[in-house]
């Protein structure tokens, strides 16, 4: 993966000229979750992709070698204009901010062996309805667990909107939604609508982290699931 390694965005001093307005923008906006991330443990590396980078999510996780990669991959990348445009001014900074949250969940699973792990006693439904050929009940338990993570990272970005904007929440709730509606196939990978609306009016637990503050959420969503 080629990448710029961003050590530093929270101002200009720190600013790379190797980066363009928009991926300092974002950077910048991300930047309290990776330095909360930074806080409590995890191995979080900022990069951005030098090339250009149709076809891939404008900001996702990578783990390399132990460590969790922050990637933005905004060059030549129709994806990252279409979410920049989505996105209402005023609400930039939290949206991106719940963005940074949900991939930064995705670290913390994966650093803890939790990835694609469920609670004690949940029963992972044995494939679509009607389908017993091995293969596609192999593909539809993958897609499941995905979904699942998915599910537990989108519910992380709204538990820090809850605690880091609560007065920009029902707007970030109601982005989030829209993002979410209409998936190219019931129960595909960003099929998250199950947890998402769960959190319509917040109510998160009283941990410590946001991590923990949706397990509660999280799991209750597991019963909803497509």
């Amino acid at each position: 993966m080629l990448a710029l390694a961003v050590s530093g965005v929270t101002g200009t001093a720190n600013a790379d000229t190797r980066l363009s307005t928009q991926e300092l923008r974002w950077a910048q906006a991300a930047s309290p979750v990776v330095a909360y991330a930074r806080t409590q443990g995890l191995p979080v590396d900022v990069v951005v992709q030098p090339q250009d980078t149709p076809g891939l999510a404008p900001v996702a996780m990578a783990l390399v070698d132990g460590r969790c990669k922050l990637v933005f991959s905004m060059r030549g990348n129709p994806a990252a204009e279409e979410t920049e445009r989505s996105i209402p001014p005023a609400l930039f900074t939290p949206v991106v901010e719940a963005i940074a949250a949900h991939e930064v969940a995705h670290c913390w699973r994966q650093v803890r062996g939790a990835w694609r792990t469920v609670p004690a006693g949940f029963t992972d439904p044995s494939g679509p309805v009607g389908s017993t050929d091995p293969d596609v009940v192999a593909r539809w338990s993958a897609m499941a667990a995905t979904r699942r993570e998915e599910g537990f990272a989108d519910l992380v970005g709204l538990a820090w909107t809850w605690r880091q904007h609560p007065a920009q929440y029902a707007q970030v709730h109601a982005w989030l939604m829209n993002e979410r509606a209409n998936p190219p196939l019931a129960g595909s990978h960003h099929d998250t609508q199950a947890w998402v609306r769960l959190a319509a009016n917040g109510g998160f637990g009283d941990a410590d982290s946001p991590f923990e503050q949706v397990t509660r959420m999280w799991t209750a969503g597991l019963v909803g699931e497509p």
